[in-house]
């Protein structure tokens, strides 16, 4: 049988329900699946089955520890004891450590300045497209062309100067 969306449901539900851990109304929702369900019924025997085989399985003895801290403590009273090293960074951290007022403090001016510098400037130039009009494209000399525009927005005027000839030569 084909598993069905109740079963997707209710598949991650069946342990609590072999456990009796599912409240009223989930238990009687996954109850209601598993009756109609031969795939969920099948794996809830299997459940059932590994919870007896669990509770008849015999629980090791406590094992015996008596020999075991006597060791310990010879070690530790035999090892000679190594200075620990201090981070580099913690002679920086030491005056602001237990101060919970000036951590407070570096983090709100840190805070400040980082918001400062990456803050956009408004006067910060802002490149906007606007209409531009061509005006005027003749010349009276063959060998150059003149190129005028103008935007009646921000009253500029761009006058462009063209001669093949120099082009070709640059180039």
């Amino acid at each position: 049988m084909m598993p069905t969306l109740g079963c997707l449901w209710n598949r991650r539900h069946l342990q609590g329900f072999v456990d009796g851990a599912l409240g009223s109304r989930g238990g009687q929702i996954v109850a209601a699946h598993v009756s109609s369900c031969a795939s969920c019924r099948s794996e809830v025997e299997r459940l059932r089955q590994l919870r007896l085989l669990v509770r008849s399985a015999h629980a090791p003895a406590d094992p015996d520890w008596s020999g075991f801290w006597p060791s310990v403590r010879m070690r530790i009273a035999r090892e000679t004891p190594r200075p620990v090293r201090e981070s580099w960074w913690l002679p920086f951290w030491k005056p602001v450590w237990g101060h919970p007022r000036m951590a407070l403090g570096s983090v709100v001016v840190s805070t400040l300045a980082a918001a400062l510098v990456l803050w956009p400037s408004p006067q910060a130039p802002k490149a906007l497209a606007a209409t531009v009009q061509v005006q005027d494209v003749s010349t009276p000399d063959p060998d150059r062309s003149v190129m005028v525009y103008s935007s009646p927005d921000d009253d500029v005027t761009v006058i462009w100067v063209f001669s093949p000839a120099e082009h070709d030569e640059e180039s």
